[in-house]
């Protein structure tokens, strides 16, 4: 998924970052502006910030998840997220149910009676 359309940045481009900052000795909270900046760019208009929040939020818990990250180090990191994100735009899209998909019926006989939409 495109998380920042100005700098072509996927949410797998923040996963990767994400394992790399936060298996830092002192990782800095991993805020859009440091994640970017790992990735070597520079926010342009910020309309991505907080779709950037939300998606580190869930990649962070994503990660804890798989065990490929420390359970307390993403506890910590995302509880730090979202005290930073209180009252914002970002507070309400991290406390959002993920994306789930589901199929959606087509008239028969047209190529998209297979598409899926995200909802």
């Amino acid at each position: 998924m495109i998380v920042c359309s100005c700098l072509v940045i996927t949410d797998e481009h923040i996963e990767q970052a994400l394992l790399e900052i936060l298996n830092q000795a002192d990782a800095p909270l991993p805020t859009p502006g440091v994640v970017y900046r790992h990735l070597q760019k520079k926010m342009v208009c910020c309309g991505c910030s907080p779709l950037a929040v939300s998606t580190i939020y869930r990649k962070i818990d994503e990660l804890a998840e798989r065990g490929v990250l420390c359970p307390y180090t993403c506890a910590n990191a995302q509880g730090r997220l979202l005290k930073c994100a209180s009252d914002t735009p970002a507070q309400r899209l991290i406390e959002l149910p993920p994306l789930k998909r589901r199929r959606i019926e087509f008239p028969a006989g047209t190529p998209e009676d297979q598409a899926l939409e995200t909802a």
